[in-house]
């Protein structure tokens, strides 16, 4: 899709920009302490000019340089995450049962290259719930591709004869479990106006029959379909 390479395309142009410009500074200082050393006299030293507007020019740089390093990052995580979309569903969930083993949850995603991925869990306990993140950025940052994206990353099972708020007795990530992107979110949200982060759920469900569902966002919650 053209927003997936609007990121890393923003990340190469701050990069070699801020490049460009250190490497231009130094020519110029180059350029300078030559023009310095011809105009005094033999056997003396050149000096350095202290100059405002260069120390600047460093400091913007050096910032776009960092600043497209920080890119590369976020977009290489946002690469785990799924864009939500009206009406799309964001993966599917499967119950299979074969007598005499264990039920397995079957987890199907929709990579941002059209590919499949699936991942499967045993569930020795018949009840679980799925846990994800989603981060929301700015409105004025989609022309980007940095609407609501959606991340599964953890399965929690429940005993069978438990209520539904008890404790899981285990957990599986998915995908990598939670990324580093979404905990530095959380950690800053105060401090970042254009980018918020939260954890949703599903209510518990039923792993002691067969059957798929669709999953997708509904508000502030994990539905199925």
């Amino acid at each position: 899709m053209l927003y997936d390479a609007i990121l890393p395309i923003l990340a190469t142009t701050f990069f070699l920009i801020g490049v460009g410009a250190l490497l231009l500074l130094f020519l110029n200082i180059i350029r300078s302490l030559r023009s310095d050393s011809r105009a005094k006299r033999p056997g003396s030293m050149p000096g350095w000019r202290v100059d405002l507007r260069r120390g600047i020019a460093i400091v913007v740089a050096i910032g776009m340089i960092g600043l497209a390093n920080v890119t590369f990052w976020i977009n290489g995580q946002m690469r785990l995450y799924t864009p939500v979309m009206p009406g799309l569903p964001l993966g599917t969930i499967t119950v299979i049962k074969k007598s005499g083993s264990l039920p397995r949850v079957v987890y199907a995603s929709i990579d941002r290259e059209g590919r499949e991925a699936l991942e499967v869990f045993p569930a020795r306990d018949t009840k679980f719930r799925l846990v994800g993140e989603r981060i929301r950025w700015a409105p004025a940052l989609s022309y980007f591709g940095l609407g609501d994206h959606f991340k599964l990353s953890r399965i929690d099972f429940y005993p069978q004869d438990g209520p539904d708020t008890a404790r899981s007795t285990f957990g599986i990530e998915v995908r990598q479990g939670s990324t580093s992107l979404y905990q530095r979110i959380l950690q800053f949200e105060g401090w970042l106006p254009i980018v918020s982060a939260d954890s949703i759920t599903t209510p518990v469900w039923d792993a002691s029959s067969e059957y798929s569902r669709h999953i997708y966002l509904n508000s502030d919650q994990i539905v199925s379909r």
